[in-house]
């Protein structure tokens, strides 16, 4: 863990330094900011407090997603004719999942749509909580890289884009909501909440991208691309799912910090 966070704040100080040395680059240098949204699809976990039966178990059936909508900084540096980009920002991002009861389309009935929790065991006696819904929302923040290559030569307003890029993130909060059958059980929600198994530290995840850009380079434009992600680590990038791949979109708008000059 040491060492993903020696990793991190090299990432952060090379950020800060390529911004206080952009003024004096001859490269196409630009600030800016970014919005997304993911959704990563995967095999849902049951935790080992849930009754056997109550959730849809892992199988070959993708039966859970995490959401992970995020918003960040970004610093971008072209080079090479202006085709091949780099960059590197900061990224505030929340993975949101959650597991609930095996739900009866035919018979509405709340028991149906509810899963028992194991809350306290006490030799043969064992007392179990009804509940609807567990959401977990964590908090991370994070360091994207990103590799960029323009695809159209000249400086056009429209030009095509593939990018391939990478996020390590680092935890900074996690909550639980917990939805139980019978609102009088709202009091044992915290305690049911420190039973639910705790987040990754870190995680990263990597994405190919496709997309294009809207505006010429001296000039403030905007990106909006299609991500695919293929590759998590861990495997397990939240305690309720274990996703298989991802698919999200991406906007930014980026303004050029040095106008460049023939």
């Amino acid at each position: 863990m040491k060492n993903w966070g020696k990793t991190a704040i090299l990432c952060g100080l090379i950020f800060v330094s390529c911004l206080l040395t952009a003024q004096e680059s001859k490269l196409i240098n630009r600030i800016g900011i970014e919005f997304g949204m993911n959704e990563f699809i995967g095999k849902t976990v049951v935790p080992d407090r849930v009754r056997a039966g109550d959730i849809i178990k892992s199988g070959s059936t993708f039966n859970n997603t995490i959401d992970v909508p995020y918003i960040g900084i970004k610093y971008e540096q072209y080079f090479f004719d202006k085709r091949m980009g780099f960059a590197a920002g900061l990224r505030f991002t929340q993975f949101s999942s959650a597991i609930h009861g095996k739900t009866d389309y035919f018979l509405i009935i709340p028991y149906n749509n509810c899963f028992l929790w194991q809350f306290n065991e006490k030799g043969i006696y064992t007392d179990y909580l009804r509940i609807i819904r567990i959401t977990q929302d964590n908090n991370y923040l994070g360091i994207p890289l990103e590799f960029t290559y323009v695809l159209e030569n000249k400086d056009t307003f429209f030009r095509p884009y593939i990018k391939v890029g990478a996020v390590v993130n680092k935890l900074i909060s996690t909550k639980n909501t917990i939805e139980f059958l019978d609102d009088q059980m709202n009091q044992y929600a915290d305690a049911v909440g420190n039973q639910v198994e705790k987040p990754n530290a870190f995680n990263a995840y990597f994405y190919p991208a496709l997309g294009f850009k809207l505006g010429k380079n001296r000039y403030i434009c905007g990106n909006v691309e299609i991500q695919y992600t293929p590759l998590f680590i861990p495997k397990r990038i939240h305690p309720f799912i274990s996703p298989d791949y991802g698919i999200g979109i991406q906007l930014s708008l980026q303004i050029p910090l040095r106008k460049k000059t023939k």
